[in-house]
């Protein structure tokens, strides 16, 4: 590297992408198509995709690059890009490597590697990856400083890339995919090689990784059956987040307050499941912790609110602000895997002997229902009619001797418990908690209640619940279309607002072409 000049240099454990495309094309040397997924706002893994594609393009391979903003988006992106290629190529990202055991999931069930990386992700599940050796890589740090401490001046010393790399495979992984690693532990001997001819110390470790091993040729996706996983990823992961779109329409629609507290009290039920189950406690019982936790967060926004008098808009901002801390308290750290540890998604898995996807879709709709039903139950009784009437009518609803202020509250706690649920079931489907799992959890919800209002305008309560299910999977799907026309990465969420404004501008095209609701159905109708 040049003479980063003033009064810092040192060493880079950046890797040529050139090697790593060369090694790939040694293990797959039939390749033909391979798609790249990062983080559209980490700047260094855009310079690490801008080499890679220059390298692919020399060595002849088309690409496919895809941009991802948040944890959330990972899993339609990774099913979007597997579907279309043969491998998947991903950077050293801090956000992917937070969701890595749900890319590598992925990778198994759909019989495309992934490759690329640190050194540390290749426990994980990722096929291979080219890094430095950081043993070998410290003692080439320590030559630089001590080049300074015999006076050199700093800034006449050239930043350097590492000296000695190690290829690191993982063998389990590869038997799975049916893929010959041979060429890799060939590689790596030929580092192994060159690392003791660059240190003076004869006793040396040895860098190969114990799961390499050489194995059968890969297989090449099937783009029918990788079309239907991909429905199918819509489908499961539309029925999870419906969850929290009915809690958003407890208190958009029923008590007709915008609340943000949405996207703090998701990652809370996540958050707190996450950590119950790493601490041993029974899933199901994680997953109420996840709701309780989230009935908490709402409590709070709602005493905010009725009793503090603060206008709705800023409770939620309040609210949301604070869970940001308590959510690293919670989690410890920005992320939490829950790799290896038993989920609600694992147990089912087992349990029904089905794909993972599969799973998910029932225990999916197994949640939706009982929530639907206790809903339809609770909205019904008394108390129920009570929060129903605060919504309609605050001053008419408090003349009747109604509680307004405490059905408020209570409105809010379930709103934001099943939104935390939402976020609880999220976690244990993607394998990990993740700080900013809740960025965007309020246009999700809010999407698939306009969505739902669009298909149908009017519709009693347990049929509208029903619908924004509905809504919510539409939704998914929706997205799912958008990554699968190719957009650009940095143009992926402007051309998902501008498709999302033209569905729900059918209300008012259908209004000017004088096109008049169902007269089958009735507004605020009861089951």
């Amino acid at each position: 590297m040049d003479k980063v000049g003033g009064l810092a240099t040192g060493t880079s454990d950046r890797v040529s992408a050139k090697k790593q495309v060369a090694l790939l094309k040694k293990v797959m040397p039939n390749l033909k198509k391979v798609g790249i997924m990062y983080t559209t706002n980490e700047r260094n893994s855009e310079i690490q995709v801008q080499e890679a594609e220059a390298a692919f393009k020399e060595a002849g391979i088309e690409t496919v690059v895809k941009g991802i903003s948040s944890t959330n988006d990972v899993q339609d992106t990774t099913k979007s890009l597997m579907s279309q290629t043969e491998a998947l190529f991903i950077p050293a990202d801090n956000t992917i490597v937070s969701a890595i055991t749900l890319v590598t999931d992925l990778s198994k069930e759909m019989k495309v590697p992934v490759v690329g990386g640190s050194v540390d992700v290749v426990d994980d599940g990722v096929l291979f990856t080219y890094g430095a050796d950081f043993e070998a890589l410290g003692r080439q740090t320590a030559k630089m400083a001590i080049r300074i401490m015999n006076g050199e001046k700093v800034d006449d010393i050239s930043a350097e890339d590492p000296e000695t790399l190690k290829a690191v495979a993982n063998k389990e992984m590869a038997q799975l995919l049916g893929i010959d690693i041979s060429a890799i532990e060939q590689e790596e001997q030929a580092n192994a090689q060159t690392k003791k001819t660059t240190q003076k110390s004869s006793s040396t470790k040895n860098t190969a990784n114990p799961k390499v091993n050489s194995l059968s040729k890969s297989k090449s996706s099937d783009s029918s059956g990788g079309l239907l996983d991909i429905v199918l990823s819509a489908l499961s992961q539309g029925l999870l987040w419906s969850i929290m779109a009915i809690g958003v329409f407890i208190t958009f629609r029923i008590l007709d307050i915008a609340d943000l507290t949405a996207e703090g009290s998701f990652p809370l039920g996540a958050a707190t499941t996450a950590i119950l189950i790493m601490k041993g406690l029974n899933p199901l019982l994680a997953t109420i912790g996840g709701f309780i936790a989230g009935m908490l967060a709402g409590a709070v926004s709602g005493f905010l609110h009725t009793k503090m008098k603060i206008p709705a808009l800023l409770t939620g901002i309040i609210t949301l602000t604070a869970l940001y801390s308590i959510n690293l308290l919670v989690l410890g750290s920005s992320n939490l895997s829950l790799s290896g540890q038993k989920t609600l998604v694992t147990m089912m898995t087992s349990l029904l002997s089905l794909s993972k996807t599969a799973s998910v879709i029932v225990l999916g709709l197994a949640f939706v229902a009982f929530v639907i039903l206790l809903l339809i139950v609770l909205l019904n009784t008394q108390l129920g009619l009570a929060l129903r009437a605060t919504g309609d009518n605050l001053t008419m609803g408090a003349a009747n001797g109604i509680k307004v202020d405490r059905i408020k509250i209570l409105g809010y706690m379930l709103s934001n418990g099943l939104i935390a649920l939402a976020g609880s079931l999220l976690a244990q489907n993607n394998g990990y908690a993740d700080m900013n799992m809740g960025t965007g959890t309020i246009v999700n919800g809010l999407a698939s209640i306009i969505l739902a209002e669009v298909i149908v305008k009017y519709l009693p309560l347990g049929k509208r619940l029903w619908s924004i299910v509905l809504g919510s999977i539409l939704y998914r799907l929706v997205l799912v279309i958008i990554l699968a026309m190719n957009v650009d990465a940095q143009m992926l969420k402007l051309a998902s607002a501008i498709l999302l404004a033209l569905i729900l501008y059918v209300p008012e095209i259908r209004n000017k072409l004088h096109i008049k609701p169902s007269k089958t159905l009735t507004p605020g109708g009861e089951d």
